[in-house]
């Protein structure tokens, strides 16, 4: 079985949902800021008799810069988005009035069975999505 571990303190995950939940319902017009040093991207995960497949969510990354690394049988996604701005215009200073995306340093951990092959991993970037295939021992 795969689990997810989180990075900081449950409760701030959770404030942070039940903020956007309200945000969403409300339909608040001024913007938000995370106050967290890093997010997580959204995944999916998927098991065939062969391999897990792991989707994650990281539009806007320069998969270069993305660390994927396994230790303790231990999967971490580490990289960094930069905050998405529209170009510089001659039409002045640019004001933001909602800030949604998710930006600056990121980090996902999932914990691997141990029926699987570390040796084997396989990851591609496309069209914004990054997916992990580890295939089972």
């Amino acid at each position: 079985m795969v689990t997810l571990q989180f990075t900081g303190s449950d409760f701030d995950e959770m404030a942070m949902r039940v903020n956007k939940i309200m945000d969403q319902m409300m339909h608040r017009p001024f913007f938000r800021f995370r106050t967290c040093e890093r997010w997580q991207p959204a995944i999916n995960l998927y098991e065939t008799n062969n391999a897990y497949h792991i989707c994650i969510d990281l539009a806007g990354i320069d998969p270069d810069n993305t660390e994927i690394k396994i230790e303790n049988n231990v999967l971490h996604i580490i990289g960094h988005r930069a905050t998405p701005s529209p170009k510089s215009s001659a039409a002045g200073a640019v004001r933001i009035h909602v800030l949604e995306i998710d930006h600056g340093p990121f980090y996902r951990a999932i914990n691997l069975p141990d029926n699987v092959n570390t040796d084997k991993i396989n990851a591609k970037y496309r069209k914004g999505l990054l997916w992990i295939e580890i295939p089972k021992i």
